[in-house]
């Protein structure tokens, strides 16, 4: 053999030497995962009463009554039940009272407000959710105990009164007065 053909033997020897370890940098993989869908649920409250010529709107979440009055510097309106329904999906574990009111805009409307009280109790005849003057329900709104859960229901009674259970009676400023209060329970969860 020639010395050419030994030196290429030997560096195709040296060669197939390296190749040995090839692949051995190679890495097994492997993997799991895990999916969830989410679904958020909702809360639906319907309110509705029995009150005479009182009107539900057609979604269930408003109610009128019929105006009252004109009153006396002492009053008590009639008090009406309203129920409540949740027919969500989750509870309702958190429930918001506060008030807002649309009024004549003149002196004796702001009076009016200012002076008049307002007992919310729950449920009818029940204890006080609150009782107060309206303009500090308005300013200061009430967390009510809950929850109401799903197909839960609640009810409570509104009533606006000057004159009795330490509210006074109204003033001369108040005369002639229009107040019309809307009385907002909101439900979270």
């Amino acid at each position: 053999m020639t010395t050419r053909k030994l030196a290429m033997a030997g560096a195709l020897g040296l060669a197939s030497l390296g190749l040995i370890g090839a692949g051995a940098g190679a890495t097994f993989t492997d993997a799991v995962a895990s999916t969830q869908q989410i679904t958020a649920g909702r809360i639906n409250v319907h309110a509705s009463t029995n009150a005479s010529g009182a009107t539900t709107s057609a979604d269930g979440k408003s109610i009128t009554f019929e105006a009252f009055g004109p009153t006396n510097s002492t009053f008590t309106n009639h008090a009406p039940k309203i129920n409540v329904t949740n027919t969500g999906t989750v509870q309702a574990d958190a429930i918001w009272l506060s008030a807002t009111d649309v009024n004549g805009g003149d002196d004796a409307s702001h009076a009016l407000r200012n002076q008049m009280c307002v007992a919310i109790l729950s449920p009818e005849g029940g204890a006080d959710v609150y009782r107060g003057t309206l303009a500090n329900l308005e300013a200061h709104g009430v967390q009510v105990a809950g929850p109401l859960p799903v197909n839960g229901h609640d009810e409570w009674t509104t009533e606006f009164y000057a004159g009795s259970n330490g509210c006074a009676s109204l003033t001369n400023a108040a005369m002639g007065g229009t107040v019309t209060p809307t009385i907002t329970v909101s439900y979270q969860g």
